[in-house]
């Protein structure tokens, strides 16, 4: 008998086979896209936590942009970041003809990238006119161009295409823009004065999923496409071990999916034994590399914060730490901005990111 294939896929940047949530930012996307220039969701930036969701979010949107016959170019903030976006873009519009030419957009150049049919004999002097060749050659064939940009941070090449896709915008062209990032990275970009620009583009704030239904259809779908079902009490516990974290769902779901793949059924048994596992996991991925990067203000906050059963008073916080609250609100700002904890209401917080409070009631209780 042929072995079943785990369909869940703890892999970043991976599309799951069965997407949950996120519908409003992936329709006003690509409203964005019909709508044309000057949409202001065609320069997006998507802010998170490790593990919500950013690069597979963009994945899922630039899937949908080229079944709408975009062309999709999907990158990370690396050096070299211009000539890898002119590069494949080059190769992404060599696959189209011209209907009335019956010639192929066809040649590419290291270093003087070019559609052959069109550049001939022209100067390339700088990427801003690589990249209007390259449009003008797309908008004959009436073709959009959509840029991805994952783990984006502020350095001299993300400034130029910042700059650039300004023109770009001020010329009507069909461009869109999307960025992902961290959220002190994202921040970074916001405050460099060089791209205010970037202060009027959409930003979607990635935190869990809350539709919780959304989240236990697609772990149960999940399920289902390896030929398997799952319990309802296997799959609510399945579910609210996730915490509606992107990550986790598809962490979790793999591990419970893995316990028994033999058997046609996954059970309550299976399901904890799964999230046990899951649970290293996360701290090892996520959790670890999270803390890694916070300082120690960052961390006095959390601990203090560990006396509570459920939601914190930033007011006992304070008083816990022997700070005064201007001191205090600045920490909380801080790690809400990261996606650690959230407002839980009027002088409240509480733990967002899932499997954090237990972790650190494990590793650094006192």
């Amino acid at each position: 008998m042929k072995a079943r294939i785990n369909p869940f896929t703890p892999t970043f940047g991976k599309i799951p086979p069965r997407f949950a949530g996120r519908r409003r930012i992936i329709e006003d996307i690509m409203i964005g896209l019909e709508a044309g220039p000057g949409d202001p969701n065609r320069a997006s930036l998507f802010v998170g936590a490790r593990g919500s969701g950013k690069t597979a979010l963009m994945t899922k949107i630039a899937e949908k942009a080229s079944q709408k016959g975009w062309i999709s170019v999907n990158v990370t903030a690396n050096q070299g970041l211009l000539d890898d976006i002119l590069t494949r873009a080059t190769r992404a519009a060599s696959q189209y003809s011209s209907p009335s030419s019956k010639s192929r957009i066809t040649g590419l150049t290291v270093g003087n990238v070019g559609v052959k049919r069109e550049f001939v004999d022209e100067p390339r002097e700088n990427w801003r006119t690589q990249m209007e060749d390259l449009l003008n050659v797309l908008a004959q064939e009436s073709i959009g161009l959509l840029i991805t940009v994952d783990e984006v941070e502020i350095c001299d090449e993300v400034r130029e295409l910042v700059i650039v896709f300004q023109h770009f915008v001020r010329e009507e062209r069909e461009v869109v823009l999307l960025m992902a990032g961290l959220p002190q990275n994202v921040s970074g970009l916001l405050t460099d004065g060089s791209i205010s620009f970037l202060r009027r583009a959409a930003q979607h704030h990635l935190g869990p999923i809350h539709e919780e239904h959304e989240v236990r259809e697609a772990i149960r779908k999940t399920v289902e496409l390896s030929g398997r079902t799952i319990e309802e009490s296997a799959l609510e516990l399945t579910t609210s071990a996730t915490g509606g974290f992107p990550f986790l769902i598809q962490l979790v779901g793999f591990h419970v999916w893995r316990q028994n793949p033999q058997n046609d059924v996954i059970t309550v048994k299976d399901a904890k034994e799964g999230i046990h596992y899951a649970r290293g996991d996360m701290d090892t991925r996520i959790i670890k590399v999270t803390l890694d990067e916070l300082s120690d203000g960052d961390m006095q906050f959390l601990l203090a914060m560990l006396e509570d059963d459920g939601d914190s008073q930033v007011s006992d916080i304070a008083e816990r730490i022997g700070r005064d609250s201007n001191y205090t609100n600045q920490y909380r700002l801080r790690l809400i901005e990261q996606g650690v904890i959230a407002s839980r209401g009027r002088g409240k917080v509480g733990f967002e990111m899932p499997m954090l409070k237990d972790y650190l009631l494990r590793n650094h209780a006192l």
